[in-house]
């Protein structure tokens, strides 16, 4: 699947058209773009949400590397750590939207990510050599190789749609051996050991 296309659309924009289309008929979405269909009427504007809040997490593979966004209606700044086989992303909001606590789950793509989930996580006071910190949105990436683990180009941008962007991109991952489903993994059968030592004449 070297070069498609994925688009997961973990929780589309808060306010965003939410009509049905027609069966059949999907062409996926651009970020920044609202989505068009002909045949749908468009839905009328719900109130954004308040600022702080993490709308969107989009998933895009491609050219063997990948691009994680996340989506917010005003700006916020990101900080990165690897940590094991994950890249932490503690992302300057404060609250999840409608659907970004569920997990992405990218393993089966040409991509060096297995997956991406989003956690709200507490306040701490600070204690004896460890900083305390605010209420903060953390996301998770895991990557399907440790060896890939490392921290994303970032970029952002206020897009058409007026919602504000950060993206990151990872390069192609680290060529492995394929991992076999269960099911798919063959059984190895020893043959039963033959005793050839000839018998003795009958008496």
């Amino acid at each position: 699947m070297r070069g498609a296309l994925l688009m997961v659309l973990l929780a589309g924009p808060a306010y965003a058209d939410n009509a049905p289309h027609k069966e059949g008929e999907y062409g996926g979405v651009t970020p920044g773009e609202a989505p068009r269909d002909a045949a749908v009427k468009p839905a009328k504007a719900k109130r954004p949400p308040p600022k702080g809040t993490l709308t969107w997490i989009g998933f895009e593979a491609k050219d063997g590397g990948a691009q994680v966004f996340f989506q917010s209606v005003a700006p916020f700044e990101l900080r990165q750590r690897v940590e094991g086989a994950h890249l932490v992303v503690d992302l300057g909001l404060t609250r999840l939207g409608h659907n970004t606590w569920r997990q992405i789950d990218t393993r089966f793509f040409d991509n060096p990510l297995s997956g991406v989930v989003a956690k709200a996580v507490n306040a701490t006071r600070a204690s004896k050599g460890r900083p305390g910190h605010a209420a903060r949105i953390e996301a998770r990436i895991a990557f399907k190789n440790a060896k890939d683990a490392k921290e994303a180009t970032v970029r952002s941008a206020t897009e058409a749609d007026g919602l504000y962007y950060a993206y990151l991109s990872f390069p192609e991952g680290t060529a492995g051996p394929a991992t076999a489903t269960p099911a798919a993994t063959p059984t190895s059968v020893e043959p039963p050991e033959v005793d050839e030592t000839p018998a003795p004449p009958a008496p």
